[in-house]
């Protein structure tokens, strides 16, 4: 990706030095545009706070004793750091969705070059459900002692965003404008999330808790559990673009083009999640009379979201005062 953006700011510099043509007047103009944005593949990692399920208060009554049975004695079910290690990661599919935006410009006297402040929407319909192909950690032992389903799903993505761009036109002797350009900025982004982790509904295929004193009552209270996200991640993304386009003037003052940029942007980090209910009871570790008015040990998780680039391709209009 980084070569890519070198290589546009190196074309757009190599042609300054190496294009002399007409350019149009000076002056502001205003744009808007309509298009589709194609989303790149996004790779899901997910991390929470929780502990092991022989670990919950709701589901082992003897939490606190685990660490006494052998095979036991590294499980952390009472002291802090919970939650540090382990997590999972997915990947969801490309998909496409609707673009529009404006921007306001202004065009340098005697100059081939253009600034420009532009915002735009996106909106990419993922809207896909992934498998988790695997986990670490506490995770991972879930996923293998009594999860028959792990899945991860992301709905709509989309983005309200503010850009700085700087543009070269090439303009000739006709009516065609080819220009490329480059920008920075922000996308203030939001995507529609969610997570299910079911348990098998036969205890006696469950293995959590093997060993304990208790393993019977472990797997019975697992049995037929399920642990549900719904949520919207919200985060403020930096990111860099890059945009080609040409424009055809229809009057001295109006000009119709077609645009394509491709726009990286960095990861995306929510912290918020809460799996409600968490192996079919509240988001907590402890009853409210195992914590006896301390604290119950909320559980919640933070998914990141790495990938987050489109493509686009708009039509719009440009009106120059």
């Amino acid at each position: 990706m980084n070569r890519l953006f070198s290589f546009g700011i190196s074309l757009v510099t190599l042609t300054a030095f190496c294009i002399v043509s007409p350019v149009h007047a000076e002056g502001f103009y205003l744009s808007s545009e309509l298009g589709m944005n194609f989303g790149g593949s996004v790779d899901v990692a997910g991390k929470s706070n929780d502990r092991a399920s022989v670990c919950d208060g709701y589901i082992n009554s003897m939490y606190e004793t685990v660490t006494q049975t052998p095979g036991y004695e590294s499980y952390n079910c009472t002291g802090p750091n919970r939650g540090a290690a382990g997590g999972w990661r997915n990947s969801i599919s490309s998909d496409e969705g609707v673009l529009f935006g404006t921007a306001i410009g202004y065009r340098f006297r005697d100059s081939r070059f253009r600034v420009e402040l532009e915002y735009f929407y996106r909106d990419t319909g993922y809207d896909e459900t992934s498998d988790v192909p695997g986990a670490s950690g506490v995770q991972g032992d879930k996923l293998a002692q009594e999860l028959v389903r792990t899945v991860d799903r992301l709905g709509s993505l989309t983005s309200h965003n503010l850009f700085a761009n700087l543009y070269m036109d090439f303009a000739g002797d006709s009516k065609f404008t080819p220009y490329v350009g480059v920008g920075v900025g922000f996308g203030f982004t939001e995507a529609e999330y969610g997570s299910l982790w079911a348990r098998n509904s036969d205890a006696s295929a469950i293995t959590t808790g093997e060993g304990l004193p208790n393993a019977a009552e472990v797997r019975a209270n697992l049995a037929s559990t399920s642990s549900h996200a719904d949520t919207e991640l919200d985060d403020t993304l930096f990111g860099y673009q890059i945009l080609a386009g040409v424009d055809y003037e229809l009057t001295e003052s109006l000009m119709l083009g077609v645009k394509g940029r491709w726009v990286d942007f960095d990861s995306f980090v929510d912290g918020g999640v809460v799996w409600n209910p968490l192996r079919g009871h509240p988001p907590y570790l402890r009853t409210p009379a195992q914590a006896a008015g301390g604290d119950r040990e909320h559980v919640s998780g933070r998914i990141k979201l790495d990938g987050i680039e489109m493509f686009a391709v708009s039509v719009n209009l440009k009106y120059q005062f």
